[in-house]
């Protein structure tokens, strides 16, 4: 932690960001889980009971169970993958977004950026994504 900073507001901001890329950290290490009952324990600690997702292939879904559905959905269609973040989330206003690499055993990889929300417990209320 930088300890220059004189104002409580920059400390919280950095604060809050270390809290933010844990929470981003273990949404998408729920990615990389195969069991339903491990993503439901990611998704539990970083998920918002009415968070909501959509990609261009999802419209909105609401709620843990549904964002845990489509998770295990994802690997059942997709089969292994591992997920990376590729730079740290950048944040501002309770929102920010951060890149990330989809990598298959077979066929090529996916890289893609997702746009998220978040409520002042850094819960994800809100994550919508492009690839």
């Amino acid at each position: 932690m930088n300890f220059f900073l004189d104002r409580a507001g920059d400390l919280w901001a950095m604060e809050n960001t270390k809290n933010i890329e844990e929470i981003i950290l273990i949404y998408t290490s729920a990615w990389n889980e195969t069991d339903r009952e491990a993503v439901r324990e990611k998704i539990d600690q970083c998920w918002s009971p009415e968070g909501t997702y959509t990609d261009k292939l999802t419209d909105t879904i609401t709620g843990r169970d549904a964002i845990t559905d489509l998770i295990v959905g994802s690997y059942e269609q997709m089969g292994p993958r591992t997920f990376k973040i590729l730079a740290e989330p950048v944040t501002h206003h309770n929102s920010g977004t951060f890149r990330w690499l989809a990598i298959r055993p077979e066929g090529y990889p996916i890289e893609g950026r997702d746009y998220f929300e978040f409520d002042e417990q850094n819960r994800i209320t809100r994550i919508v994504g492009f690839f």
